[in-house]
């Protein structure tokens, strides 16, 4: 096995009166490890309460799918808790509901674009830790997907997908990532009819292909040692299988063209009372050099609430809207920018003139000194909320491991702010940002 270790900070609260008026950090372990199962393990040790929290994560999402039976990977996540094997004997849903509540325990499973999860949380106790621990092996490596079971879950995503297909919000938001995503995997969307391509045999076919223990990490944090950690991880993967066939990589998104305004625009008509709008861009990955200055730049420009660019022009000088806003979205190969709001329909062409014209502004001319500062400061003190409980703590260990960022990433993520320069700033909005390529989708408008 090899070990690398680097430090994570983590902020240990005690009172109120100490997270108002000072921080106070403790410096623990992150250790990487390579389990005997080909997983990876990446442990903090945490003993302030008598607590685990567990994430397991890998590849296996909407990308994943064919395109017409968009939902297996979905429908494989909602039907592991919903029957399996537990100590070789077949048990439905119910007992696997009730056998985790009587300890006092959540297990869960989701899956999104690039990957699906698990995550457990528990008591830290032998004598529910570890049957919970034997209980949720079995769940991953021996589920039962019931025929039943599928046709329920598939009409309730059929119901609740139709009811969002009404709504302005979802229409922007699926033609918007129609337009960034194009023809890469990454812009899969279920629909009536992939859902209901989707087979019991589908499901055992991507269990088999995904569920696999060379492509998971294991995350564990809280009251455990490093050997406990090591033989937890062993034993939530020694059932599955150890290697595949591929290594189930999704092409990289490119880069949108340059294009007319009239290839770039989309409007769609919609009886809602307002006019909805979204722009944006293809923007860089996670580990992009650029990602800070972009962090640390859209704070100023549309992320920092009262204090943004976008705010200042659009509702408090115009009164356009009541919210507006805008945030680089960081995934693994390629991600994207968007900047959006609601607003009157008869302000929809002004409030898109404006918002444009506002994010032009601030590439063309970038962030003055006192925003930069203001920015860099406001992100600096807020820092401590990010990993102030061990589930904030688990969902950035899980960023480290799927993005594969450094071990010491918490650690320097306040002295990467304090390093941005305005310079920086401009450089990587110019860099980043194209007016010519940006996409822009009205629902509702005029």
């Amino acid at each position: 096995m090899r070990i690398h270790q680097m430090n994570l900070k983590k902020i240990l609260i005690g009172l109120v009166g100490i997270f108002m008026h000072g921080h106070i950090f403790a410096t623990l372990p992150i250790q990487k490890i390579d389990l005997p199962t080909g997983a990876k393990l990446f442990y903090v040790e945490a003993r302030t309460i008598p607590m685990v929290n567990i994430g397991i994560d890998f590849p296996g999402g909407f990308a994943h799918d064919q395109k017409d039976r968009i939902g297996v990977a979905n429908f494989t996540a909602q039907l592991m808790n919903k029957g399996s094997k537990i100590n070789g004997v077949e048990k439905n849903e119910a007992f696997i509901a009730d056998s985790i509540s009587e300890l006092g325990s959540m297990v869960s499973f989701a899956s999104g674009k690039e990957m699906s999860s698990v995550r457990i949380k528990t008591l830290s106790t032998p004598d529910v830790l570890n049957p919970l621990i034997s209980q949720a092996s079995d769940m991953l490596a021996f589920p039962i997907f019931s025929k039943k079971i599928l046709e329920r879950e598939k009409s309730i995503e059929i119901s609740g997908l139709l009811e969002s297909q009404t709504k302005p919000e979802y229409i922007m938001a699926k033609q918007f990532k129609k337009m960034i995503y194009r023809d890469n995997p990454l812009g899969n969307e279920q629909s009536v009819n992939s859902i209901k391509n989707v087979s019991i045999d589908d499901l055992k076919k991507f269990h088999q292909t995904y569920y696999r223990a060379d492509q998971m990490n294991v995350l564990i944090i809280g009251d455990v040692s490093r050997e406990q950690a090591i033989e937890i991880g062993t034993k939530l993967t020694k059932n599955l299988p150890k290697t595949g066939a591929s290594k189930l990589l999704i092409p990289p998104l490119s880069s949108l063209l340059t294009q007319e305004l009239s290839q770039r625009e989309i409007r769609i008509s919609h009886p809602s009372q307002q006019a909805h709008i979204q722009m944006g861009m293809t923007s860089p990955s996670r580990k992009d050099p650029d990602y800070f200055p972009l962090l640390v730049g859209n704070y100023i420009l549309g992320g920092g609430g009262f204090v943004s660019r976008l705010m200042n022009e659009i509702r408090e000088k115009r009164g356009l809207a009541y919210s507006v806003s805008s945030y680089f979205y960081p995934a693994k190969n390629s991600g994207y920018f968007v900047a959006g709001m609601q607003t009157k329909k008869d302000q929809s062409d002004e409030s898109v003139k404006l918002l444009k014209e506002t994010i032009q502004t601030y590439v063309s001319q970038g962030p003055n000194d006192d925003e930069v500062q203001a920015a860099k400061s406001n992100l600096i003190n807020g820092f401590p909320l990010r990993i102030d409980s061990n589930s904030k703590l688990l969902d950035n260990l899980s960023a480290i491991a799927w993005f594969d960022l450094p071990l010491n990433t918490l650690d320097e993520w306040t002295n990467e702010v304090k390093k941005i320069t305005k310079d920086d700033i401009h450089k990587a909005f110019q860099k980043n940002l194209d007016m010519n390529k940006i996409v822009t989708v009205v629902v509702g408008g005029q």
